[in-house]
């Protein structure tokens, strides 16, 4: 028995639903029994879906236990840096708080992190009076 469209239907509302395909799959094979013929074109169909069905389980996993990649550029990365700079950049001080909102700037804080460390301080300078 082929596939009718309100089998194809049922399939489709119950994904949607979100129900669980395994389950449904099974009442589709028992609805394809009550024809003794083609059933092995149901059986054939039901195994590759249900083959479908494993693949996108395994990549989900797959895709969920990735760890998540550091961005260099970063909002974390450039706070380490910002830190190093205690020295010309007292924590805690108005400069400091300053640079931190300034580094929310996706452009500034790539430019902060890629300027040689030497001319770094001179950069900020020329932020606060651009400002």
């Amino acid at each position: 028995m082929m596939f009718t469209f309100q089998m194809m239907f049922t399939l489709m509302e119950t994904v949607k639903k979100g129900k669980h395909l395994r389950y449904q799959l099974h009442i589709l094979k028992l609805e394809g029994k009550k024809s003794s013929k083609k059933i092995g074109g149901v059986a054939r169909l039901s195994s590759q879906i249900e083959k479908l069905c494993d693949a996108a389980d395994n990549m989900s996993q797959a895709t969920s236990s990735l760890t998540p990649i550091m961005d260099p550029y970063g909002i974390p990365q450039a706070v380490k840096v910002l830190d190093c700079m205690s020295e010309e950049v007292p924590k805690a001080s108005l400069l400091y708080f300053f640079l931190l909102r300034l580094l929310l700037n996706k452009d500034k804080r790539i430019m902060f992190l890629s300027i040689n460390p030497k001319i770094r301080v001179l950069w900020i300078k020329t932020e606060i009076e651009d400002s």
